[in-house]
């Protein structure tokens, strides 16, 4: 029986294949990048541009619409965005939710908005994190950070 169901989510995987969406240079997993590290930039240059690429994250579009994996050399994340209003062309604002881990290990959430015009993709919305990781699995201790997120990449919208 494993090995059925194994074999069908392996046909459904390539009978709608996944690609790439858009790479956010700016993400919204967390936050911290723009409050956290942009300050210092003058202090740490070097470990201002460390950490930026550190939190570029390439989103992969998956084979349900509107449901997106994303990967950071930080974090990785799944998300879904559903159509506020949506143009005949695919453009549009849509709503945003997502679940952020490390190394699979769930930590935060985030919740937004997104404007998707042309290649550009324009997110804003709020980021809840823990410091929870696979030697300390805790989530007792919360961070909310407003987000600001920029991605680019071959599609107009999501669907499409």
């Amino acid at each position: 029986m494993p090995l059925t169901l194994s074999l069908v989510a392996a046909g459904l995987t390539l009978a709608a294949p996944v690609r790439l969406d858009r790479v956010d240079v700016l993400s919204e997993d967390s936050g911290t990048f723009l409050h956290y590290e942009v300050p210092m930039a003058p202090a740490y240059p070097a470990m201002t541009a460390l950490r930026f690429v550190t939190q570029v994250k390439v989103v992969l579009s998956l084979p349900v619409s509107g449901l997106y994996a994303g990967a950071s050399i930080a974090s990785q994340s799944l998300s879904y965005e559903g159509p506020l209003w949506r143009s005949e062309d695919g453009r549009g604002l849509f709503w945003t939710a997502s679940v952020h881990t490390r190394l699979l290990m769930p930590y935060g959430a985030h919740a937004g908005v997104a404007w998707r015009f042309g290649s550009m993709r324009l997110g804003l919305g709020a980021s809840a994190s823990s410091e929870a990781s696979w030697a300390r699995p805790a989530w007792t201790e919360w961070k909310v950070l407003p987000t600001l997120a920029l991605g680019f990449g071959p599609n107009v919208a999501p669907g499409q």
